[in-house]
């Protein structure tokens, strides 16, 4: 009977993996397909400010600017408070109450994106208007200030488990060399956990960059790259937040659409990527404890 029921589960997870594999391929083969008009027509002119369908300027560096540079504000800003709350959760807060966060925390993350879009839109965006006396507090800063918000949760609970994984015969080697706390976490907790903290991080961005409802709602969606380039107080433009906005807009079939979804071609491409190259990490890592 248990041989039987391995086997159902052996066959249950590799038929899973395939319609993943294959629902994966499907859609970036689509994506492919509908973006080669856009590829094939524009070329490299694409890489350029200005957009503006109407007269057949289509360029999406603004908001490949934008879409870099909010990802960039939000793990700069969310990296050291997760791998700092991560570390205090796992090596210094007791475990009767460790259990109690990672169920908030999980919880946060479940939360769907449009509330923290209006969250963004009723009290981030008014504090940093009236705080930095700005004309609108719809702007690049406040996209990214609420981008870090949102992974947060994701960030700390990934960085948490790399922590909490590693063997405790670590710690009680190094306690017994003399070591002290701050130590055993600098000397031997951090290094052994540093590739599960950069899959944490990894996976933190891939949420990050396809993040569209509450971005779109704070950026304020001008198609422009600000001057000078690192003034993030000012209104800018996302892939997604492009996206949310437009492809209602463009007709089926169109350069317009076509461009559009070269964009989100080249999303989920990065996404994709960055996916890899974390579980590559993961899998380094258990190999290594093996």
């Amino acid at each position: 009977m248990s041989v039987c029921i391995s086997k159902i589960g052996k066959a249950y997870a590799l038929s899973s993996m395939i319609v993943s594999i294959a629902i994966s391929l499907c859609i970036f083969l689509v994506l492919l397909i509908y973006s080669w008009d856009a590829i094939i027509e524009q070329g490299w002119s694409l890489l350029t400010i200005r957009w503006h369908p109407a007269t057949g300027q289509f360029g999406i560096l603004s908001m490949l600017y934008g879409t870099s540079i909010v990802t960039l504000i939000a793990l700069v800003l969310a990296v050291p408070i997760g791998l700092l709350t991560a570390l205090y959760i796992a090596e210094i807060l007791p475990d009767q109450y460790r259990i109690v966060i990672k169920s908030i925390l999980e919880l946060l993350a479940g939360i769907p994106s449009i509330l923290y879009g209006l969250i963004g839109v009723a009290f981030v965006s008014t504090w940093l208007e009236h705080w930095l006396l700005l004309s609108s507090g719809r702007t690049i800063l406040t996209a990214g200030f609420l981008l870090a918000i949102m992974i947060l949760p994701t960030l700390i609970t990934l960085a948490e488990d790399a922590f909490h994984n590693v063997p405790d015969q670590y710690r009680e080697s190094a306690c017994g060399l003399g070591l002290y706390r701050h130590e055993i976490i600098l000397r031997c907790v951090l290094p052994m956990a540093k590739p599960d903290i950069v899959s944490a991080i990894l996976l933190a961005l891939g949420r990050a960059l396809g993040e569209t409802m509450a971005v779109m709602l704070v950026i304020g969606s001008i198609d422009r790259i600000p001057q000078p380039v690192f003034n993030l107080l000012m209104p800018g433009q996302t892939i997604t937040s492009k996206l949310g906005r437009e492809i209602e807009e463009a007709a089926f079939g169109s350069l317009h659409f076509s461009i559009l979804i070269f964009m989100g071609f080249l999303l989920m491409l990065t996404v994709l990527i960055v996916t890899i190259v974390a579980h590559h990490s993961l899998s380094q890592t258990e190999r290594r404890y093996e």
